[in-house]
Parts: C-alpha cells; sequence; structure tokens
C-alpha cells in the first residue's frame, strides 16, 4: 500500500474522516510524530523511511536536495496552507513533482485574526489582561479603529479581506502593491512610500520572502504606527522593531509570524507587543476545509 506523509503539526486532528479517506482510497496516512514543524533533517529522514507517493506538507522547508532524494518515489507536494515558497518549484517541475496548495481557503481565517491584532492592541487589552493577572487594577485609554487611516501592504485576497472588515468599522483603507491598481470603491492604491508617511496602521500580506520593513521604512512611519504581520516572518526587521517599539516611533506590533519560530526574541519583554504562535491558520472551521482540500488537491493529482 503506498504511504502518504501528512507534516503539519496536527493533520487530522480536527478532521478524522480524512485519514480515513485516504485509508479507503488504499492509501497509508503517517502523521508528524513530533507534534511541531519539521526541521530540514526531520523531513528527510520521514521521507527516507516511509517513501511516501504523497506528502501533505507544512511549512518546513522543502529544498532542491529533499526532493532529489525523493525523486524516485514521491509524486505529489500538496501544501496544507496557500504559501508555498517553502517548496523549489523549478526542482519540483525537474523532478516530475506536482505541487498543489490550498488558495482561498485562509482568506478569512487570517483577515479576522489581523483585526482582532488591532483591536487589541487600539483598546490594550493583551495589556489590560496581564496587569490584573498580576495584580495590577489600571485602565489605559485606547483608541478606535473607525476614523483610522489604514495602510495594507499586499492586496491580494486576504489584504482585501482585512481591506473590507477595516471599511466596514469606518477605517479609511489604502494600499500598496505592484500588480493590484484598483482596490474597489473602499480603498485607494497608493505609493508604498505615500502609505508609510500617512497610515495610522500598517499590516503586511505581501507575498514571497525578503524584509520589507526595515530600519529605514521603520523610521519613514508616522510615529506611534500599529504594525501588524500575519504573513510570514522575516517581513519586518524583528531588531529595528524591538528599537523602534521601546523609542515610541512603534506604538505597538503584532504578530503571529516571526522569522525563527518557535520565537524566543526580546519582544517577548516588551509591554507593547501582541504575540501569537503562528495561528493564522488556526480557526477550527478553515483549518477542516484546509486539510480537505489540501486531500482533494492531493488525490486528483494523483489521480485516484
Amino acid at each position: 500500500m503506498n504511504t502518504v506523509l501528512a507534516t503539519t503539526s496536527s493533520f487530522g486532528a480536527n478532521s478524522p474522516q480524512l485519514l480515513e479517506l485516504l485509508k479507503e482510497k488504499k492509501l497509508a496516512p503517517v502523521v508528524n510524530p513530533y507534534g511541531r514543524k519539521l526541521a530540514e533533517g526531520e523531513l528527510q529522514e520521514l521521507l527516507d523511511r516511509h517513501r511516501p507517493i504523497g506528502l501533505l506538507a507544512g511549512t518546513e522547508p522543502i529544498p532542491r536536495a529533499i526532493l532529489d532524494m525523493a525523486k524516485g518515489f514521491l509524486k505529489v507536494v500538496s501544501r496544507v496552507g496557500v504559501g508555498w515558497d517553502n517548496v523549489d518549484h523549478e526542482a519540483a517541475r525537474e523532478f516530475g513533482i506536482t505541487v498543489r496548495r490550498t488558495v482561498g481557503v485562509l482568506d478569512q481565517a487570517v483577515a479576522e485574526l489581523t483585526i482582532g491584532m488591532i483591536l487589541a492592541a487600539l483598546r490594550n487589552i493583551a495589556r489590560h489582561d496581564r496587569e490584573i493577572r498580576g495584580g495590577i487594577w489600571k485602565k489605559y485609554t485606547g483608541s478606535l479603529l473607525s476614523g483610522k487611516k489604514m495602510g495594507i501592504v499586499g492586496y491580494g485576497a486576504i489584504g482585501q479581506r482585512v481591506g473590507e472588515l477595516a471599511h466596514a468599522f469606518g477605517a479609511e483603507v489604502i494600499y500598496s502593491d505592484i500588480c493590484i491598481k484598483d482596490g474597489g470603491a473602499s480603498a485607494v492604491c497608493v505609493t508604498f512610500e505615500q502609505l508609510l508617511a500617512e497610515a495610522d496602521i500598517i499590516t503586511v500580506h505581501a507575498s514571497g520572502g525578503g524584509e520589507i520593513l526595515g530600519p529605514e521604512q521603520l523610521a519613514r512611519c508616522r510615529k506611534g504606527v500599529i504594525l501588524v504581520n500575519t504573513a510570514r516572518g522575516g517581513l519586518i526587521n524583528e531588531a529595528a522593531l524591538s528599537a523602534a517599539l521601546q523609542d515610541g516611533q512603534v506604538a505597538w506590533a503584532c504578530l503571529d509570524v516571526f522569522e525563527r519560530e518557535p520565537y524566543l526574541g526580546p519582544l517577548r519583554d516588551l509591554d507593547n507587543v501582541v504575540l501569537t504562535s503562528h495561528i493564522g491558520s488556526y480557526a477550527q472551521e478553515a483549518r477542516i476545509r484546509m486539510e480537505e482540500m489540501a486531500v482533494e488537491n492531493l488525490l486528483t493529482a494523483l489521480d485516484i
């Protein structure tokens, strides 16, 4: 019986019927034994041990060396998620390995998390919670999302959904995107430099890797800006962000993703930061649909 390896930390936890479906299709599912993101060496060891025909992949790196090693048995990489820049696509094409992803399934989940983190920052929710637990009863005056100018960097499907939700709260929405120039009636396209200078809140939803907000860009932001990253680690320079949070250039930072995870860095020691453990997809409804679509993509690619 051919094997399918699922490397996400909790595949099937909310949808065990998918494991049964794979078995019905004469595929033997193997789930991540570590319950966390795999390191490259761990992925290689699991692939070598189980030699799966299909990989239901998480965010772990899948470089050329891994695909080269697996090319004799691996036919499909089906990402359980939207981002797929962790996969070497050129190598996959060269070795005849099909790569699929679950487009659109996380838009609402990530957008709602983004808005939730912004509200937590604006109303000091996390700070109040921490202080009450520590025996401190103190009230901090916050601010409204209504009337704020929100700048969205990257106006793809998730960025657009964030814009729609922010507009419903009464925020003015501007965005910067190298491809999308017509954001509809509720959002205005501006240059990146204009967005930095004008936005009260900046949320990053760009695709691909590389740093977008480094020391120079942070210095050009409005003083007291709120910065949000629920897209991918490395888009905001964490060292520069820490300094900007301490000197008041940035009022709050809300981060769900980090350059290295699990995150153990100095941002944990700052009061004006909201941190979550890469939970953008961890809404039950979204998680179930994402896993369903990943399995559908896998079975279609295998023609089963």
